[in-house]
């Protein structure tokens, strides 16, 4: 069953709230701003970071094409849509609590069909060894997937260092039962960084293991995504955000993605609300023999509020 499709109608405008100094070095920190008065470079500069005080909504629009040794495995391909609305909670010690929310869509996802049996991406990744080579794929109909939390503490000190800890929550909320992994998995995340006179970077790295569900197989998944932003002036930015995973799970040759590639961003106003937006166009290097994504187009667009927790 179809459940819905996905697209930007339109952008939500509310009333602006007052914000703090925005966790860059202490020189941009001295009092207390509103988000009429950032900058562009500022408000650019501020999302690139894990830490950000300010509020945004993200809306990931990702088209990914597939590789592998399966037969038709070179003619896949898969959308993706994810809504993350991410709130920071900022504290009297100038650190944030973030909450972030990930619901995301997926359409077309591709399962392969073997005697009745309909075997998604990350199965094919355990079962590489056993699986016939010679069967067909057939597309997983529109669906939401399953919706990740992530709760976290940090911040960025004096000196442009970002530090953040948290925990990762996703929930078998997956409305294909063909291609969910039906499991409630957690696991810890910590991010570190540098925040720069030109721009950001660092990382962000995660563990998920399965920790109840459907126990046919198991989750044991590493994540390592890369953030790094270049200020080009009046809101433009060379940006690079890889993510790489590693199926601790997967059969051998099939546990590693490892994308490279870049893009560029652009943070413009409309009225008095930011919006960020981002192109990105990542080839994946390393990549699963049997089933996984060669290229990955993504487009996220973001329209940013001030912060209602701040006083």
């Amino acid at each position: 069953m179809r459940v819905f499709s996905v697209g930007l109608k339109g952008i939500i405008i509310c009333v602006l709230a007052s914000l703090p100094g925005f966790g860059l070095a202490a020189s941009d920190t001295d009092k207390p701003l509103k988000i009429s008065e950032l900058t562009l470079d500022e408000v650019a500069k501020e999302l690139s970071s894990p830490v950000s005080s300010l509020v945004a909504l993200h809306n990931d629009f990702k088209f990914r094409s597939y590789q592998g040794n399966l037969s038709g495995a070179d003619d896949q391909s898969a959308l993706i849509y994810k809504f993350t609305p991410s709130f920071p909670i900022p504290l009297d010690n100038g650190k944030n609590i973030l909450l972030r929310l990930t619901i995301p869509v997926n359409s077309n996802q591709p399962l392969y069909y073997v005697d009745g049996v309909e075997y998604p991406e990350f199965l094919v990744r355990q079962l590489a060894d056993s699986l016939p080579t010679d069967r067909e794929f057939i597309d997983g109909h529109d669906h939401l997937a399953d919706i990740e939390f992530d709760i976290a503490y940090g911040g960025v000190n004096d000196n442009g260092f970002i530090s953040m800890y948290g925990v990762a929550l996703a929930l078998p909320t997956s409305q294909d039962f063909s291609s969910g992994i039906d499991q409630y998995r957690a696991g810890p995340e910590v991010a570190f960084g540098k925040v720069t006179p030109w721009g950001v970077y660092g990382a962000w790295a995660k563990h998920m293991m399965r920790v109840s569900g459907e126990d046919a197989w198991d989750t044991n998944m590493t994540s390592l995504q890369v953030f790094f932003a270049y200020g080009l002036g009046n809101g433009w930015q060379v940006i690079s955000n890889p993510v790489i995973e590693y199926d601790w799970e997967a059969a051998s040759d099939n546990n590693l993605l490892l994308p490279l590639g870049g893009g560029v961003s652009k943070t413009i106003r409309l009225g008095k609300m930011p919006l960020k937006m981002d192109l990105e166009l990542q080839y994946y290097v390393v990549s699963p023999d049997a089933l996984g994504p060669q290229w990955l187009l993504s487009f996220n667009i973001a329209p940013v509020f001030g912060n209602p927790f701040q006083n």
